[in-house]
């Protein structure tokens, strides 16, 4: 049996060093778990003192979401309702609608939006256009850049592949994932929890976005206190313009949770969801990130904004989980965890597999 104290001082040094205030670790196998423990503490909801986190704390899993809404276009490619070739103005009707998102999308497919490779720009604040539809939002950013010609790392593509399921299923997104959490048998994988008992916080307001906002040339004042912590989604999209449900960011999960959908996909003997754990391009898979200068080679897996990250390998049967919340100090200079996750994946690759 290995000695995992190594993953108490490895975790334990990055919070010392205040790169995140609290975090909950697990090794995993297909069989079992082997190992899973909680570190640090928060601010407590209502003010007073702090909160010790446990094995069941949940956190804002940020883009770790993407994953869950890939996975369930994978299963509907699976069962025959759409193909990586789908051409997206093919679901979502209403693009067709829209001269400059129907010319930039009317041969993007479902392929190119999993892998990033649709030439959609990284990021644009629809909450700065309250109130207006999201494709005409789309609408009027779209034409004023050209294409992207290599894979750029972007929301929208995830954005609209929640799109995508909500239109195929019929029904809210938020439904959509009630029905995956309930296939995994997991217990917390939400978007908008009915409480956040036993939550970490995510962020103290928006710091990052506003700077950002600024720099787009872009304004908006619904920004949340950021002397203040909030329990929810970090992600200003998600959260001001989705109402912290969309196919990028909003899931509020805790690890055990994340470990089933891991454990699914190392052990599934579905054709598509085996070929998306595959490197297919600049290191992404169908939704996964891949490639050895993140995770030990063979492995895939995705990290998420607010410091949360998995890595599994279906060939050594090992993953990890490891949810953090790096933007939780009142601060707007977070830490990277990308050493942490580099040390913690390669340490317990070495520790069971070297």
């Amino acid at each position: 049996m290995a000695d995992f104290h190594f993953i108490d001082r490895l975790t334990q040094t990055y919070i010392d060093k205040g790169y995140f205030p609290s975090a909950v670790v697990s090794v995993f196998d297909s069989p079992k778990t082997l190992y899973r423990k909680a570190y640090g503490d928060n601010p407590a909801q209502g003010g007073k003192g702090r909160a010790k986190v446990d094995t069941y704390t949940a956190y804002d899993m940020a883009s770790c979401t993407k994953i869950a809404t890939a996975t369930q276009i994978l299963d509907l490619i699976d069962r025959g309702k759409l193909s990586l070739d789908t051409k997206i103005p093919d679901i979502l009707t209403d693009i067709r609608s829209h001269k400059d998102l129907y010319s930039r999308t009317r041969v993007v497919t479902i392929e190119q939006l999993l892998t990033h490779t649709s030439g959609i720009r990284d990021w644009y604040p629809f909450y700065t256009q309250q109130g207006v539809d999201f494709y005409d939002v789309f609408e009027s950013f779209i034409g004023k850049r050209p294409p992207e010609t290599q894979m750029v790392y972007s929301d929208m593509n995830f954005m609209l592949l929640g799109k995508a399921v909500e239109t195929i299923k019929d029904k809210e997104l938020k439904d959509c994932q009630e029905d995956l959490k309930k296939a995994l048998g997991a217990s917390r994988m939400d978007f908008r929890p009915q409480d956040f008992e036993n939550t970490a916080p995510s962020c103290y307001g928006n710091e990052i976005e506003e700077g950002m906002v600024k720099d787009e040339g872009l304004t908006f004042d619904g920004w949340r206190d950021k002397t203040k912590p909030t329990w929810g989604v970090n992600d200003g999209n998600s959260h001001y313009f989705f109402n912290d449900t969309a196919g990028h960011a909003g899931i509020i999960a805790d690890v055990d949770s994340y470990e089933r959908l891991c454990r699914f996909y190392m052990t599934t003997d579905r054709p598509i969801f085996i070929e998306a754990q595959k490197p297919r391009v600049a290191d992404r898979g169908l939704g996964f990130q891949t490639g050895p200068k993140l995770y030990p080679d063979g492995g895939c897996g995705h990290t998420g904004f607010s410091g949360t990250w998995f890595w599994m390998s279906r060939r050594d049967d090992l993953g990890v989980v490891a949810l953090t919340n790096r933007l939780a100090y009142p601060h707007s200079n977070p830490n990277s965890t990308s050493d942490f996750r580099h040390e913690l994946a390669y340490a317990v690759f070495d520790a069971l597999k070297g």
